[in-house]
């Protein structure tokens, strides 16, 4: 067992997490409203909506950092719709006096991965769902795509569009002013956010920033302020600049800090970050920031400045004075990133020019350390995976039992909860049949289904450890005979993601070449998935960061899921997931004087064969299969020689028994 998890230390964040925990489901299960409830919420928020004098209110799922994933207290729009995915916005209308007509709906915008789960959450008298996002265009960039563009097209000459400017990104807000141009309907900024005005919300937490470890972080603090403001200072042109960061991993990868209490998903601190050639400030509740992680900001000359986007633009306004009046005719770059909000330019001066974020694409490549860290983590974390599966098959074939998806993710908590720098999970995506084709379905106490033997059984679960975030989906069948459509599908999907795997591609070119190889095998059966085919994976970060497999390049370093589906809408889903780090690779020849990159797996959990129609593969994808299954037993046998592992051992050689290739009779 490591020392760190008796450390003081390490006591310490898990007391604040677990504190944090009960008063997280206390407040969530306190914003879950009855339809009586929801109506009055939403007539609350229309008479403020009247009183703002604004015809309609935006509503949109994240924080003022743009975040995917945040605090509770940011759930505004869950509280407003009884929706709880991870995006979505909503659009509230003023009252018209008639609540049954069609102009006083208020509408919900989700993408291709919620339009099932959304119409069945939301009230159904005064909501209605606008499906967005079809084609493969989920995520937050469908949601804003589909509720900009119906604004463009819906709104009248002489409209109020009221938001709070600090949830909205400022490119959003360019994109629909342009697109309002031509007419006189307004996109106008209110101070006060109208759901906090008739929701009041608890405070937010004020549980620690705390450092996290450079042997695990793999470098420090100062090395990486460096780098960042050599790349900054590359683009000034000789001028004074200053960046602006509100993008949460990020500033926690760069301080090399955490925080445990502020996003139960995410262990990042709220914070901004402001970065000049000779200064680091880091905008953040003083209260947090504890003896240790203050010692570790004065040796990286970060200071601390109180939180909020007005103490963020007095810094920029404050640092464009002393420019000046150095030299009056000095030209000042203030620079931003895409997360940048329209109420933080406001704050700024309205003169941000946003960038790329350096930090971002930093982050993204992983060294050493970091991958070190990942391959143990999720050696760890395959363990506790066999360990499950085995006793999930034990319960449901062996036993009889009959279990529910919840508590089938519960008890997957529980065996990750047993390895070593372990930190928190929840239960994740546990999806039997007609449910496991909803990608993003996450059952409920009290309201789950049982397991099904004879469907498709998803999880699509991970948890954070210190070294790593998990992040992985196997889908499995506990029945004896899956049927040969079921067998086709998954078999379809696993040779996308094989492919994938198998893939050898020049350095630096755009992964969108990559999504071909991930939807080919499907394509030849009319078959595909609404949602992106892979994504960048923190370290004790984000589970979703960059870069997006598909659409953005990748470097040596990058790690990142590959994860194709199959969801027929009523019956079942499939989706295979596993996490990959970009290497580099000898080739014959190296064409364009390119280095030429390939995927070592890092994931380490079987591939069920029950599931794969033989008849479909190549020899050589047999052989894939075989490797790759050999690879996992290999890799966790050695891990699992206590005596409570025996059932784990053997379901673990039988679930990895290789495939016969000879006598060949195969395609």
């Amino acid at each position: 067992m490591s020392c760190l998890r008796t450390s003081a230390i390490r006591d310490d964040l898990l007391e604040t997490l677990r504190t944090q925990g009960d008063r997280t489901e206390k407040i969530l299960e306190g914003d879950r409203g009855s339809e009586e409830e929801m109506q009055t919420r939403l007539s609350d928020l229309k008479a403020a909506i009247n009183e703002a004098k604004v015809d309609w209110y935006i509503v949109p799922s994240e924080d003022e950092h743009q975040s995917e994933y945040t605090g509770v207290t940011e759930k505004r729009r869950e509280w407003i719709t009884n929706f709880n995915g991870s995006a979505g916005t909503a659009i509230v209308p003023a009252s018209t006096g008639s609540s049954s007509s069609e102009e006083d709906l208020a509408i919900l915008f989700v993408d291709s991965r919620y339009w099932v789960i959304a119409e069945n959450q939301i009230p159904k008298s005064n909501w209605r769902v606008e499906r967005v996002g079809a084609n493969g265009g989920s995520g937050r960039g469908g949601v804003v795509s589909g509720w900009t563009g119906w604004i463009s097209d819906h709104a009248s000459d002489g409209l109020r569009i009221g938001v709070d400017p600090k949830l909205v990104p400022l490119p959003v807000v360019r994109q629909l002013q342009d697109s309002l141009s031509g007419s006189s309907t307004q996109l106008v900024p209110l101070d006060e956010n109208l759901v906090d005005k008739v929701r009041h919300p608890s405070p937010r937490p004020d549980g620690p920033i705390t450092p996290h470890p450079l042997k695990y972080a793999g470098e420090t603090s100062s090395s990486k302020l460096e780098r960042m403001r050599a790349t900054l200072a590359s683009s000034s042109r000789g001028h004074d600049w200053i960046y602006i960061l509100p993008a949460l991993p990020s500033i926690a990868w760069l301080l090399n800090c955490r925080c445990l209490s502020d996003i139960p998903d995410c262990p990042v601190p709220y914070a901004y970050l402001a970065l000049t050639s000779e200064a680091c400030v880091l905008f953040a509740d003083e209260v947090k920031i504890k003896e240790e992680m203050r010692a570790a900001l004065e040796e990286s000359d970060v200071a601390v400045k109180p939180y909020g986007v007005d103490q963020v633009g007095k810094y920029v306004k404050e640092f464009k004075q002393k420019a000046r009046l150095a030299d009056e005719k000095a030209e000042i770059e203030i620079w931003g990133s895409a997360e940048t909000s329209w109420g933080l330019s406001k704050a700024c001066g309205d003169d941000i020019r946003l960038i790329q974020c350096p930090v971002e694409l930093a982050k993204a490549i992983k060294n050493p350390t970091e991958q070190e860290g990942f391959a143990a983590a999720y050696l760890r974390d395959g363990r506790a995976m066999v360990r499950w599966f085995s006793w999930l098959e034990t319960k449901l074939m062996k036993e009889g039992r009959e279990l529910g998806e919840w508590s089938a993710g519960q008890a997957l908590i529980r065996f990750r909860a047993q390895e070593d720098l372990y930190v928190y999970a929840n239960s994740g995506i546990s999806a039997s049949g007609p449910n496991a084709a909803l990608p993003h379905y996450v059952p409920e106490r009290g309201s789950d289904s049982k397991i099904d033997r004879e469907a498709p059984f998803l999880v699509d679960s991970g948890c954070q450890y210190e070294d790593g975030t998990i992040d992985t989906t196997r889908t499995v069948y506990f029945g004896k005979s899956p049927s040969d459509e079921i067998k086709r599908a998954f078999t379809r999907v696993l040779q996308c993601h094989m492919h994938v795997l198998q893939a050898v591609f020049p350095r630096g070119t755009s992964s969108a070449a990559l999504s071909m190889l991930g939807r080919n095998p499907m394509y030849q059966e009319g078959m595909d998935f609404g949602h992106g085919l892979g994504h960048g994976v923190g370290s004790f970060l984000g589970v979703h960061e960059y870069p997006y497999l598909g659409r953005d390049p990748i470097e040596a370093g990058h790690v990142v899921t590959v994860e194709p589906g199959w969801y027929l809408e009523g019956k079942y889903g499939i989706r295979t997931e596993s996490l990959v780090v970009s290497v580099p690779t000898d080739t014959a020849f190296e064409f364009g004087g390119h280095r030429w990159l390939a995927w070592r797996r890092i994931t380490q959990v079987p591939i069920q064969t029950k599931l794969i129609d033989w008849s479909l593969l190549t020899k050589d994808e047999i052989r894939w299969i075989n490797e790759h299954n050999f690879s996992v037993e290999a890799a966790l046998l050695p891990m699992l020689q206590e005596d409570a592992d025996k059932d784990a051992r053997e379901w673990l050689k039988r679930e990895c028994k290789p495939k016969r290739i000879w006598p060949w009779t195969g395609a």
